[in-house]
Parts: structure tokens; sequence; C-alpha cells
């Protein structure tokens, strides 16, 4: 099954790839950097996880993940923005011919001022808050190859998703806004 599972995830990968509209090279990648990490304050009253994706102009789209808290008043805090993206201009070029390249678990800059095409928050515990922290300090230490056909930023979202109890997409190769939609789809019955 998983043989089965894992043929059909690299055919819908290769169709992907072959019939985008992205332009691979096309001078839209943008600096990564490191993730928006901040710490929560003693105001915080209850926690959220929300992951986000957006379509890409000559790209493929991007999705990622961002925490927060509440405070008494109902005021949300984004404590932390994180995702996954090939490192470097040259990483983002070769990465769309889907060659394996060095990855970034980190931010862009749209991360934080374009608004996503689909979002998905759940209330956390506090206990699933910093079990989200801790995956995604185990993430940013053993993520570092990005290959759009296996390891890519629905694959980063997908583990920090399981690593809290959701229901996530069998198949992670899809655009990020069809990824996430059927992540929120599976996790709002």
């Amino acid at each position: 099954m998983a043989r089965l599972i894992t043929t059909i995830s690299i055919v819908v990968q290769l169709a992907m790839l072959l019939n985008s509209t992205a332009q691979a090279g096309s001078g839209n990648y943008e600096p990564t950097h490191p993730p928006y990490i901040a710490d929560v304050t003693e105001e915080a009253k209850s926690f959220y996880i929300e992951f986000q994706a957006r379509n890409e102009v000559g790209g493929f789209g991007h999705s990622f993940v961002t925490l927060g808290t509440i405070d008494a008043f109902g005021h949300l805090r984004r404590t932390i923005v994180i995702g996954f993206m090939p490192k470097s201009g040259d990483d983002e070029y070769w990465s769309q011919f889907g060659l394996p390249v060095a990855g970034s678990v980190g931010v862009t800059r749209s991360d934080f001022v374009r608004h996503p095409d689909v979002r998905f928050r759940v209330a956390i515990s506090r206990a699933k808050y910093q079990l989200v922290v801790n995956s995604i300090s185990s993430l940013r230490n053993s993520w570092s190859t990005y290959e759009l056909l296996v390891r890519n930023c629905n694959n980063f979202v997908n583990q920090i998703a399981h690593s809290i109890g959701l229901r996530t997409p069998i198949i992670t190769a899809q655009y990020p806004v069809s990824y996430l939609s059927e992540l929120q789809a599976l996790n709002s019955r």
C-alpha cells in the first residue's frame, strides 16, 4: 500500500511539474530569513495554530505555519511564522526542475505582507503549542534538503499538523492552496 501511495504521489508531482505554468528561474525568488519566533507573554490565555497557503504568480505557491496566543481581551498575537523553501535564488531555480537543493526552514517577506488564499486556524492547548515548538526545533535541525517532488513546504506543514493529531492528506504533492484546502476539509468534519 505504501508503495502504491508513493507511486501515485510521484506521478501527481510529475504531472504538476510538467503542466505547471511556472517559469523556472522567473526572478520571483524572495530571500529567506530565519523563522520569526517571539516569546509567549504572561497575558496569553489561549493558543492557536494557523496553516496558510497562497498562490504565486509564475510559481507553485507556498504553504507555511503561524502560531500565536490570545489574551484575556481576545487580542491575537502572532508568536511564530515558519515554513520550508529553497535556500537561495539558485536553489529555487533548480528546484523547479525537481532536483534536490539546499532548503531553509524560515520565512520570506511575503509570509508577513501577502494575504493567504487559504487559511485554517485551530485552537490548541498550551501543551500542544509546546509540542509544535519542539517539532519546529527538530525540523529546523534536520530539514536541509528541499525536493519539490518529495520534501517541500506542504510536507513541512504536514509534519507539524500530524504532530498535534490532525488528519493530514495522504498526498502532499499538490499545489499548496489545494493541499491546505484538503487539510482543512479533513479536520472540519
